[in-house]
């Protein structure tokens, strides 16, 4: 076999491993006082090792001006409050999105395994608990 064909394979199923994603549900948005919080369980896999289910935030402030938000994450299995995220501080000028870990917006499945989260007896919550209206957000660069 020619050694281009065989890079080629080579690559074809690295990236096909390493960026396939497994996805609990569709992603999931809701909106409070205008900033939407879209949600997702995401998977992935590396050549090497699997990596564990993740639920990622994006906070998006829709409004015309800048918000602080506080938010938590809770777990919930049969109705009944299993685990509980800490509380996460944004500040959101107009407009402004934030996702990812650099904005500690990415949860671990904490104690739960995979089959627990695709249980349907397993909820999960993201919970807005302070919009607060602000002039603007002086951000740490």
């Amino acid at each position: 076999m020619n050694i281009k064909v065989i890079i080629f394979i080579f690559f074809m199923i690295a990236s096909f491993l390493g960026f396939s994603q497994k996805n609990k549900d569709e992603k999931k948005l809701q909106s409070v006082n205008g900033v939407e919080f879209r949600h997702q369980w995401k998977s992935g896999k590396c050549i090497f090792k699997k990596r564990p289910l993740q639920l990622r935030l994006e906070v998006k402030n829709t409004n015309t001006y800048a918000v602080a938000v506080v938010l938590q994450l809770n777990y919930y299995q049969s109705g009944i409050l299993k685990e509980q995220s800490d509380s996460i501080h944004l500040c959101m000028n107009p407009m402004q999105t934030k996702k990812g870990s650099k904005n500690g917006l990415n949860f671990s499945a904490g104690n739960f395994s995979e089959d627990d989260i695709n249980n349907p007896s397993f909820t999960y919550e993201v919970n807005p608990i302070q919009i607060i209206k602000m002039r603007s957000c002086q951000e740490n660069k």
